[in-house]
C-alpha cells in the first residue's frame, strides 16, 4: 500500500475540570472550565460542564473498593459532561487524566489514593477504569495531547457530535492504616482534558503505517466469520465428522479493518507470519509453581489451588535476559499495538506430555476461576469488583514481569472486555435441543453454527454494556484476547483453524483463555477458550495463560519486518 501522507491539523484542548482535595478532613472540590476551538477543516467545539453536585466528605477514613465504588450520597462523587459539537471531517482524540496538585507540606502519598471513573448511561453506569492508586505516566501522550508527569484515567475519541457524561470517585486506599500519621494530611488532583483533532483518518501512527505498508489491506467477505480463516465451518448436521467441506472462497489470510471504540481497528487474520514483535525482556530470573502440571505466578495463588503447594515446588520460567516475543493482534483505534504473548522465542515445540511451559507462548497453566456454580464466575472479575482467579493471575505476572522495568511506561491501560451482556435461555435466541442452558450475547454472536446460522457470525471490537454485577469493560495494564478477537483472526467454534494464534495442527495445542463469558450449563460457568479449537471450557478447568498488552508506539518500529526471522522491534 503506498505510503500515506501525514497531514495533521492540531488544536490542543486542555480543560481543568475540577481539582479535588482528599483529607481526613475534608474532600474539597473547586475549578471550572471549557474551552472551543474552530479549525479550517471543519468546526470543533469541546465543552466541559459540571453538575452540582461535588465530592465533599468529613472524616474520610480508608474504605475497600467495594464500597467506594458503589458510594452515591452527597459529597462522595462528582459528575461532569464532555460533549462535541463536529462539522466536517474531522474527530477529537481526547484522555480524562489527573495531576497532583497537593500544596499542603501535609500530605497522604498517592499510592494510598484510589482514582475510579465511570460513564453514566441509560442503563446505570459504565466502569471505565478499575479503581487505581495514583501512578504518574513517565511519558506523553502524542496522540491526544496528554502530557507526562499525569495519570491516564481513560481515552477515546469522537467522531461526531455526542455527549458523554462521567462519574468520578475518590478514596483513601483501604490498606492505608492512618494511625500515627497525626491526622489532616491533604491531597488534591487536578482533572484535565486533553486532546487533538485531526483529518479523519489522517493522523496515522508510524506503526500503523509500516503495517499497512507491509500488507495490503483486505475487504471483508460477506458471511466470512461463518468460517475459520483455512475455509472450514463447523456443520453440526454432518454425522461422519461435523465438518464442511472446506471453501477456498473463505481460505484467506491478511489485513483486514473493522471499528472499534477508539476509530479504526487493522486486525490480523489467517496464517499470517509477519505479525511478530520482540518487546521486553526477563530483567531477572522468572519463577513459577508447578503443581500437578499447573503453573501459578505465586506461592500464595498456588496455595489457593491446593494447600499442599510449598517452595519445593518453584521452577524457573525464564532467565534475566530472555526477550518477550508477542503476536499483533490489531491496531487499536487510538493507535496503540494489541499484543498477544507468544513466549520466550518466536516459534514453539508442541507441547510435551507434562504440559511444560517453560518454551510455551503461555506464563501459566490454571484455572479460569476456582469457584463455577454460578454464572457470575464466568466473569473477568464479578460482585462489582472481585478478581477472578485468572485475573489474578494475570495482574501478578504484570507486575512482576514488566509493572517495575523501563517498560511499563509504553504500555498504556488499554480497553479489555468481558462481555456478559444478553444472559437467558438460548432457546429465547432460537437455538433448539439446548434445553436448559443459558447462554451470553457473545453466544449468539459467534455461535450461530449450532443455530444452523440463522443468521451470520458477527465479532465485535466494542463492548457491549451489561447489567450484570460481573465481567463488564475494563482499562487494564494486562489482560486476555476475547473471543471476538479470536474469530476476526481466524479461529471458529469447532474447527481446527490455520490462524497464527493456532500454533500446531495435530491436535496437541494447549487450550488458553479467552476473557468473554460463552454460557452456564449443569451448574457450571463457561468460558470461550481455544485449543485446536474454539470451544466454551468449565471455569474450574486448566487453561493457559497468555497475556494481552496495548503498547504505545507514536516513534515506530526501531527495526524488523515483522518475520520470524526479524521481527518488528520496539524499543
Amino acid at each position: 500500500m503506498k505510503k500515506r501522507e501525514k497531514i495533521i491539523i492540531i488544536v490542543v484542548l486542555v480543560m481543568v475540570l475540577a481539582i479535588i482535595g482528599v483529607s481526613y478532613a475534608a474532600f474539597r472540590f473547586m475549578g471550572e472550565g471549557q474551552r472551543a476551538n474552530t479549525i479550517t477543516t471543519g468546526s470543533i467545539t469541546m465543552t466541559y460542564t459540571e453538575s452540582s453536585n461535588t465530592i465533599s466528605l468529613n472524616g474520610a477514613l480508608p474504605t475497600t473498593d467495594a464500597t467506594g465504588k458503589k458510594r452515591l450520597t452527597d459529597g462522595e462523587y462528582f459528575d461532569f459532561t464532555v460533549s462535541s459539537n463536529i462539522v466536517g471531517d474531522v474527530n477529537i482524540n481526547y484522555e480524562i487524566s489527573a495531576k497532583d496538585v497537593t500544596t499542603s507540606e501535609r500530605k497522604i502519598d498517592g499510592s494510598n489514593i484510589k482514582l475510579y471513573l465511570t460513564r453514566l448511561t441509560d442503563d446505570g453506569e459504565e466502569e471505565l477504569m478499575t479503581p487505581e492508586t495514583y501512578n504518574e505516566e513517565s511519558s506523553e501522550n502524542t496522540y491526544t495531547g496528554r502530557p507526562s508527569g499525569e495519570m491516564s484515567l481513560y481515552t477515546s475519541s469522537m467522531n461526531s457530535s455526542e455527549s458523554n457524561r462521567y462519574r468520578l470517585r475518590m478514596w483513601v486506599d483501604e490498606d492505608y492504616n492512618p494511625q500515627g500519621d497525626g491526622g489532616n494530611l491533604q491531597f488534591s488532583v487536578q482533572i484535565n482534558v486533553n486532546g487533538k483533532d485531526g483529518e479523519k483518518g489522517s493522523d496515522v501512527p508510524l506503526t500503523t503505517q509500516k503495517i499497512l505498508e507491509d500488507n495490503e489491506l483486505q475487504e471483508e467477505k460477506t458471511n466470512m466469520f461463518n468460517y475459520a480463516s483455512n475455509g472450514v465451518q463447523y456443520d453440526p448436521n454432518d454425522e461422519e465428522d461435523g465438518m464442511s467441506d472446506s471453501n477456498p472462497e473463505y481460505a484467506i489470510s491478511g489485513v483486514y479493518a473493522s471499528e472499534d471504540e477508539d476509530g479504526i481497528s487493522y486486525y490480523y487474520r489467517g496464517a499470517v507470519t509477519n505479525n511478530n514483535v520482540q518487546f521486553g525482556e526477563y530483567t531477572s530470573d522468572y519463577y513459577v509453581y508447578n503443581y500437578r502440571s499447573n503453573w501459578f505466578q505465586s506461592l500464595e495463588a498456588c496455595q489457593e489451588y491446593n494447600s499442599s503447594c510449598s517452595e519445593s515446588n518453584r521452577v524457573k520460567l525464564a532467565s534475566a535476559g530472555d526477550k518477550m516475543y508477542w503476536k499483533i493482534v490489531r491496531v487499536n483505534g487510538d493507535g496503540s499495538l494489541r499484543l498477544i504473548y507468544n513466549g520466550t522465542s518466536v516459534t514453539h515445540p508442541e507441547f510435551p506430555d507434562d504440559k511444560d511451559i517453560s518454551t510455551s507462548n503461555s506464563v501459566g497453566i490454571s484455572p479460569y476461576n476456582l469457584e463455577y456454580n454460578d454464572p457470575k464466575y464466568a466473569g473477568y472479575t464479578y460482585d462489582n469488583g472481585t478478581d477472578s482467579f485468572i485475573k489474578k493471575e494475570v495482574d501478578t505476572w504484570y507486575k512482576n514481569a514488566l509493572g517495575n522495568t523501563i517498560y511499563d511506561s509504553k504500555i498504556i491501560e488499554g480497553r479489555f472486555c468481558s462481555d456478559s451482556s444478553g444472559y437467558k435461555p438460548a432457546s429465547e435466541y432460537g437455538f433448539s435441543g439446548v434445553d436448559g442452558i443459558n447462554i451470553f450475547a457473545s453466544f449468539d454472536r459467534l455461535g450461530q453454527a449450532l443455530a444452523s446460522y440463522a443468521k451470520p457470525n458477527n465479532p465485535t471490537l466494542k463492548c457491549p454494556s451489561t447489567s450484570e454485577s460481573y465481567g463488564g469493560s475494563y482499562r487494564l495494564k494486562a489482560g486476555l484476547i476475547t473471543v471476538d478477537e479470536l474469530v476476526l483472526a481466524g479461529e471458529n467454534l469447532m474447527v481446527v483453524s490455520n490462524s497464527y494464534l493456532n500454533i500446531v495442527s495435530d491436535g496437541s495445542m494447549l487450550a488458553y483463555w479467552s476473557m468473554t463469558p460463552a454460557f452456564f450449563d449443569g451448574g457450571t460457568a463457561y468460558v470461550w477458550n481455544e485449543g485446536d479449537y474454539l470451544d466454551g471450557v468449565g471455569v474450574a478447568s486448566d487453561g493457559a495463560v497468555r497475556p494481552v498488552i496495548n503498547v504505545t508506539t507514536e516513534n515506530g518500529f526501531t527495526s524488523g519486518d515483522g518475520t520470524a526471522s526479524s521481527p518488528y522491534t520496539i524499543s
